[in-house]
């Protein structure tokens, strides 16, 4: 029996029925639907505490998602040796951690998943709670002076508390360079250089009589990866009796929602140098699916565990065969000749972080100046080590170069230019120089040809929707994709270049 299983077919076959029972066991028992939800998405929002422990008692308090969404699931805690409890302060949810003892870097996590397009920023005030009273600004001397000018300019520019929010907006979007302007804005950023804006908004609201406060949001957006928290201002519209979630420089709430309206984020007694980090990725399953998995064992959870910001480099990194199987069946059945096997995957990974037409000038500018310097360095008869270290110097600062002139020229594309993998061009770039040397330009530029087809090719693969959700939420699926490269590398026959190579003598057999 072991015998049979260690053949290639034994393999092969048992391959395929564990892909297909881990797929139908998701599907039917954990009813994760086989095709990626495309009408509503759902959001996994997580955050992310860290601080330094010192060995001693220590007490973490994060303000918890309250009322800023209409659709959310209960939220989920992720922290090992930590006591967890649930409580409210100010009518507000916040979550609390403690520990007796722990020492060095400590992470705490807090995940939600909301629907899209459920994001509230409007608040009726309660009747029973009456017109929210405006806190005073505590301003002397010459910021007292500015703000007073301020505000006064303000207010003759506007009619009701909706346009004096949107003037001071405005104002704060402008920075002018007048003097009592720049007065401020070197005190609040001296104050808090995170914060200067809004509370030099809010100082300013207040003055013009209008109550207000602060909360945090968060930003929905899978490639902003970690960020901190929004900050957001909430005033009180006196004529339509409600609470306005606003940004203090007037930007658009578009994929932004309120994580919580509670005035500080979080705490931590008996630790130093806390931060709190949001990640927010797309869920591509329904939200009860997405919930059972991420609850089941280990083994049928796959990335869904995780948390948010360490399961992103997970759903790139399944795609990788994805784009392998495509290189495979352009190689092996089609016989296209490329720069070796992972350099047109790890081309077409960096293209789908990257427009298209700005990934092409930038790999095209790279090879052609990688390649003007290594015919420079050829002269020098180095050693091959040497000279690879070189045109990896070179890429760097051409990698360097090229994210300069983008900012200069404001195409924001340009800075990332990192995407690219540094040591396969610079590997790229030799055996480029290397082929051109020994076979000739046509047949360098005929496997660079072929290399980029691979990773249009490869691109395609890993870009199409319903693969990606099947890698992500069926990797089961990869041992099935596995069983095929294994069928596909015993493959001897003939390829369809040769078959168009060897037509003429086909011809004169038959």
């Amino acid at each position: 029996m072991l015998k049979k299983l260690f053949t290639l077919t034994g393999l092969v076959s048992t391959l395929i029925v564990m892909g297909a029972a881990g797929i139908i066991y998701k599907n039917q028992v954990l009813k994760v639907p086989l095709l990626p939800d495309q009408e509503r998405g759902v959001w996994l929002v997580e955050a992310r505490i860290s601080y330094e422990a010192k060995g001693k008692p220590v007490k973490v308090v994060l303000a918890l998602p309250g009322a800023g969404w209409e659709s959310a699931t209960e939220g989920q805690q992720i922290s090992l040796g930590y006591g967890f409890s649930k409580d409210k302060e100010n009518n507000l949810p916040i979550g609390m951690w403690s520990a007796r003892e722990p020492k060095g870097r400590q992470l705490i996590y807090y995940r939600v998943r909301l629907e899209e397009g459920t994001g509230l920023y409007e608040f009726p005030q309660p009747r029973s709670a009456g017109i929210p009273k405006v806190a005073p600004v505590n301003a002397k001397g010459a910021r007292q002076v500015a703000l007073e000018a301020m505000m006064k300019s303000v207010e003759q520019r506007s009619a009701d508390d909706g346009t004096y929010v949107a003037q001071v907006q405005q104002l704060i979007a402008d920075k002018p360079t007048d003097e009592s302007f720049t007065l401020l804005q070197r005190y609040y950023e001296n104050k808090s250089p995170d914060e200067w804006e809004r509370n030099l908004a809010m100082d300013l609201l207040r003055l013009g009589g209008i109550a207000c406060r602060a909360s945090f949001g968060v930003r929905l957006i899978e490639e902003r990866g970690s960020h901190r928290a929004i900050r957001l201002i909430e005033y009180y519209d006196r004529a339509e009796k409600v609470w306005r979630v606003v940004l203090p420089d007037g930007g658009s709430l578009h994929n932004i929602v309120l994580w919580t309206r509670a005035q500080n984020l979080w705490e931590v007694s008996g630790g130093v140098n806390s931060e709190v980090t949001f990640t927010a990725i797309k869920e591509r399953a329904p939200s009860g699916a997405a919930e059972r998995m991420a609850n089941s064992p280990w083994w049928v959870a796959t990335i869904s565990a995780l948390p948010v910001s360490e399961r992103a480099p997970f759903r790139y990194a399944a795609l990788i065969p994805l784009g392998v199987l495509a290189v495979v069946l352009l190689r092996n059945l089609v016989g296209l000749v490329t720069l070796g096997t992972f350099m047109p995957v790890l081309l077409g990974l960096a293209f789908l972080e990257l427009p298209m037409s700005a990934a092409m000038i930038m790999l095209l500018s790279m090879l052609s100046g990688g390649l003007m310097f290594r015919a420079l360095l050829s002269k020098f008869n180095l050693l091959v080590v040497p000279r690879v270290a070189a045109c990896v110097v070179i890429v760097t600062l051409f990698m360097m170069a090229v994210s300069l002139l983008s900012y200069k020229l404001g195409a924001v594309d340009g800075l990332r230019v990192t995407v690219f993998p540094m040591i396969v061009l610079a590997w790229t770039i030799e055996r480029m120089s290397l082929i051109w040397d020994e076979e000739g330009a046509i047949s360098a530029i005929y496997q660079v040809g072929g290399s980029l087809v691979a990773a249009f090719a490869a691109y395609g693969m890993m870009k199409i929707e319903v693969a990606r959700y099947w890698v992500e939420y069926f990797p089961e699926v990869l041992l099935m994709l596995l069983a095929v490269i294994l069928m596909l590398g015993r493959y001897t026959g003939y390829r369809l270049t040769e078959l168009f190579r060897f037509r003429n003598a086909a011809e004169m057999e038959a």
